[in-house]
């Protein structure tokens, strides 16, 4: 059975758990960090991870407070690509969504996840694959927009 789209009501929440659970779909698993509280939410990601068919981390611009939107064009246009991939795979998925900041504060060449010698940043939005305490995918900035290429990353290709 599908459930008709319904949007700026008080039940869209429950109409996607309801779609979700008649789709056999997982729920996303969701965390939310930035550079200040990073090390605290990533400890607790990877100890979540195990539990997880897919464990993903997307590095995102912060909103802009006056426009609610990213100061970042690219992570306007990627961030709903990405969710709807995640969120409809029928694999258990957890995000930790990674806001970088301010554009002065990403635009510093030696903001911290420029320079970790793990993740080395070079744009935003960067979407990667974490598996058993590495890196196992990424997508940069210019190609995390690309369904193809998210499925491809999903599916661990």
């Amino acid at each position: 059975m599908r459930i008709p789209e319904a949007t700026g009501t008080a039940f869209d929440s429950l109409l996607k758990v309801v779609r979700r659970e008649g789709d056999k779909k997982m729920p996303m698993n969701t965390l939310e960090a930035t550079v200040s509280t990073f090390d605290g939410v990533f400890e607790k990601f990877t100890s979540e991870s195990p539990k997880h068919k897919a464990n993903f981390i997307v590095f995102l611009a912060d909103k802009d407070p006056s426009t609610n939107l990213s100061w970042c064009p690219d992570c306007v246009r990627a961030e709903p690509v990405i969710y709807k991939k995640l969120e409809s795979s029928q694999d258990d998925v957890a995000l930790l969504k990674a806001y970088v900041g301010d554009r002065p504060t990403w635009r510093n060449p030696q903001h911290p996840w420029r320079i970790d010698s793990i993740f080395k940043l070079k744009g935003v939005p960067t979407l990667v694959r974490w598996e058993n305490g590495a890196i196992k995918g990424r997508l940069e900035d210019h190609e995390a927009h690309l369904e193809h290429k998210i499925d491809a990353l999903l599916s661990g290709k």
